[in-house]
């Protein structure tokens, strides 16, 4: 009986890798489609030359996007990696995922409800792509073998805690223990004596290697500029910090709840591993001193309190260090892209997780429903289109059916966002799209769920188990694009209230 149940499922599974494979070859012909080069970068907010931040010296990534589309409002959906980086890859938003922590248990019970949902990656390859993983795609540890023509290439181990011993700085580097890494290193070696420049150095021979018969589809996953911030010297002696780089808006926004704002409370444990108990739920001056402990639980920072000026100096200058190193890493692959003797055009995707604060709202650090978290680089190269910048709000749950529309090859039914080649085709679309965003706090007992429309960003935080509303935001960018002060108990704002509620209420699937 088990036998014929396996040769039923054997069958019903080849069938539908030829059903899908009729429908790839009525889109069109593996010899006319692009090759595709996706390109993430961990924890990097727009801070990029190509984004008006003229302090960057990004000229790599600033040369992709003078050759693509530089979408200036694209947003993710969950400001943490592993769920951000699941709900870009699948095409699925948080709530249908059901995934809001890093454990890998979280994406194992996932893929075991839904067996048939196919990764980007695996619905390529199922297209008759070659696809190639390098780095940091998903969040560590998440990696699936059935996604890749090859077994993909993430690196070590908690490579993300790599970092050169001190006593010996020429020799190979180590992996540190997580509460004993230094927040800050600066080694005075050269980019491949550290894991990006080793990525990058590996992804182009290959990319070289590969036969010009097959498209191929290549993700490239960085981790810096994620903690701890290590990257040669030279990236360093780019930066010296000013009081013009620290944050117009360092305090919680007037009326904003700590809900909003608090980004420690997932990190009770690392604290108490280090000596700790941190206050949960805090006062709202006790939040404002334990807040960014992903940041504060590294060596080299307090712990609790405020930060010196000259360790923010410090910080911001070691966050700038990394985007470069990366950059450089880049603008290596843009190079060797280039001088490839391809006979297929190349699609060059961009994307970060998520964005960072840098001292704003008093937080260090992603995990937050505001603009500087959930606001991304993101940029599309594809030589068919004209370039160009669009302020048309986009999701990162765009990317999975855009590529398949800019690849010509049928998307699964089950998507639950929409193609850009309307964005990238018309740079001037109409302005009345919307990103939806959301974050749970205090071990999912509340989840706040954001809508950014042109104007404003709102977000309404339930009581997961009663459905009970517990606080409002309500954020005008009009005249306070920082988001400092909370307007939902103004009354000046009833009416646009009102009215973002229900938008909200309709586009997140909830009760009225």
């Amino acid at each position: 009986m088990i036998t014929a149940i396996h040769r039923f499922r054997t069958i019903v599974y080849s069938l539908a890798i030829a059903l899908v494979a009729f429908a790839a070859s009525s889109h069109g012909s593996a010899s006319t489609r692009p090759n595709i080069l996706m390109i993430a970068v961990d924890d990097l907010r727009p801070m990029l030359g190509c984004y008006g931040d003229t302090r960057i010296q990004t000229p790599h990534i600033d040369r992709l996007a003078e050759n693509g589309v530089l979408f200036k409002r694209a947003y993710c959906q969950y400001a943490k990696c592993g769920t951000s980086r699941l709900s870009l890859l699948t095409g699925l938003r948080p709530d249908r995922i059901g995934v809001f922590g890093n454990n890998v248990r979280y994406v194992d019970q996932f893929r075991e409800r839904n067996p048939d949902i196919r990764s980007l990656p695996r619905w390529f390859k199922d297209n008759g792509y070659h696809t190639l993983g390098f780095g940091k795609l998903y969040h560590d540890g998440w990696d699936q073998d059935s996604d890749w023509s090859a077994p993909p290439q993430p690196g070590r181990e908690r490579e993300m805690w790599e970092i050169v011993p001190e006593d010996d700085p020429s020799g190979p580097t180590i992996i540190a223990n997580r509460l004993e890494c230094p927040v800050i290193q600066s080694p005075d070696v050269e980019d491949e004596h550290l894991f990006a420049g080793r990525m990058t150095r590996d992804a182009i021979s290959t990319v070289e290697g590969l036969p010009s018969e097959k498209p191929w589809f290549i993700a490239i996953g960085y981790r810096r500029p994620h903690l701890p911030f290590v990257a040669p010297k030279k990236y360093f002696d780019l930066y010296e910090p000013d009081q013009s780089w620290l944050p117009p808006n360092p305090l919680p926004g007037t009326d904003s709840p700590i809900l909003a704002w608090f980004t420690s409370d997932g990190y009770r444990g690392t604290a108490r591993n280090r000596g700790f108990q941190m206050p949960l739920p805090p006062t709202r001056q006790e939040a404002i001193d334990w807040n960014g402990y992903e940041l504060r639980s590294y060596e080299g920072v307090p712990d609790v309190g405020s930060f010196s000026i000259e360790k923010q100096f410090d910080l911001l200058q070691a966050y700038a260090a990394c985007i470069s190193y990366v950059d450089e890493q880049i603008g290596k692959l843009l190079d060797a892209l280039e001088d490839q003797d391809s006979n297929r055009e190349t699609v060059i995707v961009f994307w970060s997780d998520h964005g960072w604060h840098l001292g704003e709202h008093s937080a260090r650090g992603k995990m937050s429903n505001y603009e500087i978290a959930t606001r991304v680089p993101f940029i599309i190269s594809d030589p068919r289109i004209e370039p160009g910048k669009t302020d048309t709000i986009v999701e990162l749950v765009d990317l999975y059916p855009t590529l398949c529309d800019l690849a010509d090859i049928p998307e699964p039914e089950y998507l639950q966002g929409s193609s850009l080649r309307g964005a990238l085709e018309k740079l001037d679309t109409d302005q009345s799209s919307f990103a939806l965003s959301q974050y749970a706090r205090y071990d999912d007992r509340y989840m706040g769920r954001a809508i950014r429309t042109d104007r404003f960003r709102y977000v309404d935080w339930i009581e997961t188990e009663t459905g009970k509303r517990i606080a409002e935001e309500l954020y005008d960018h009009d005249s306070d694009s920082h988001e400092r002060y909370n307007l939902a108990s103004n009354p000046r704002y009833e009416k646009e209230l009102s009215r973002l509620r229900e938008s909200h209420q309709k586009e997140f699937g909830l009760s009225q």
